[in-house]
């Protein structure tokens, strides 16, 4: 999909600035995922087989993220006013021609979860019928897998070409957005799903702790080589 490139030095200097808030971000959420995963089997199970099974390479789903990552950007706009021109969507490639872009509907398929979105969906329609065999223990399994779904193909997508997507922002900024991004969606989820087991506040203050040490540590650094220097 193309979109408007904006080079401006600032948005390079923010994402930057954003690295290691985005890093302790991503560290904080995996860490909660990992930290849960012995007691919570089978979001596990759905979660660790789908990325077991996308890295072994038996099953990949390129299509079906292409349409997801599509349908995306799509509604992103429509939510927005904008209109679609064009929908293609290929085996390995896709693209969506819209009226309006902004960085919002650039980056929304990046960290927003479609099928886990649909898979809630699917579950609130489903309970109105009343209960069924071990609803709950599908629905996280099913979670699971659509989360880690979501997260190996972006990351594929962003390891693996050029997404023209990223230079609506630039690189530096666009990538510290996603990963922030996927760190607040992975947490909240989790606490949606394990209410009991989960404090992203404890995440938070983590985050803001490591982000104030590193930052001040480099202000430190950077204060006794201009002394040595001077001295």
């Amino acid at each position: 999909m193309a979109t408007r490139r904006r080079r401006s030095p600032a948005f390079t200097a923010l994402g930057l600035v954003l690295v290691p808030t985005a890093v302790a971000a991503g560290l904080a959420a995996a860490h909660t995922l990992f930290t849960l995963a012995s007691s919570i089997s089978f979001f596990s199970v759905g979660f660790g087989t789908v990325l077991v099974l996308h890295a072994a390479r038996l099953i990949r789903g390129e299509r079906a993220y292409v349409f997801a990552h599509e349908l995306t950007h799509a509604v992103a706009a429509w939510f927005q006013g904008g209109k679609v021109l064009a929908f293609v969507v290929k085996a390995d490639s896709g693209h969506v021609d819209l009226t309006k872009m902004n960085a919002f509907i650039a980056l929304a398929p990046y960290w927003i979860p479609l099928y886990a979105l649909v898979t809630v969906a699917l579950y609130k329609i489903a309970a109105v019928s009343g209960p069924w065999p071990r609803q709950e223990q599908v629905f996280l399994a099913v979670m699971g897998g659509a989360l880690a779904f979501h997260f190996a193909h972006t990351a594929r997508a962003l390891w693996s070409t050029h997404q023209s997507d990223l230079d609506h922002l630039g690189i530096s900024l666009s990538l510290s957005l996603i990963a922030l991004l996927n760190a607040g969606v992975l947490l909240g989820a989790l606490k949606c799903l394990f209410p009991k087991e989960v404090s992203p506040a404890d995440s938070i203050r983590w985050v803001v702790s490591v982000t104030k040490m590193f930052w001040g540590g480099l202000a430190g650094g950077a204060v006794d080589a201009v002394r040595a220097v001077a001295s």
